[in-house]
C-alpha cells in the first residue's frame, strides 16, 4: 500500500516538474530572475524538489539565507 502511495506521489512530483518546466520555457513567471524565485518558492513550500528546480532551470537550489 505504501509503495502504492509513493509511486503515486512521485508521479504527480514529476508531472508537476513538467508542467513547471513548460511554463518556465514560455516565459509565463516572468523574466528568468523572477520566474527562478518563483520556482524557489516553490521548492520552500515543498510544491517542488530541489532535483525539480534543477531540472527546470539548469542550476542547483540554493536555499537563500533569508527565505
Amino acid at each position: 500500500m505504501f509503495d502504492t502511495i509513493l509511486d503515486n506521489l512521485n508521479s504527480i512530483q514529476n508531472e508537476m516538474v513538467a508542467m513547471f518546466k513548460q511554463q518556465y520555457e514560455w516565459g509565463w513567471f516572468g523574466d528568468k530572475a523572477t520566474a527562478k524565485a518563483t520556482l524557489r518558492g516553490y521548492v520552500r513550500s515543498n510544491a517542488l524538489t530541489a532535483a525539480g528546480y534543477k531540472e527546470i532551470t539548469g542550476e542547483d537550489y540554493v536555499e537563500e539565507a533569508n527565505s
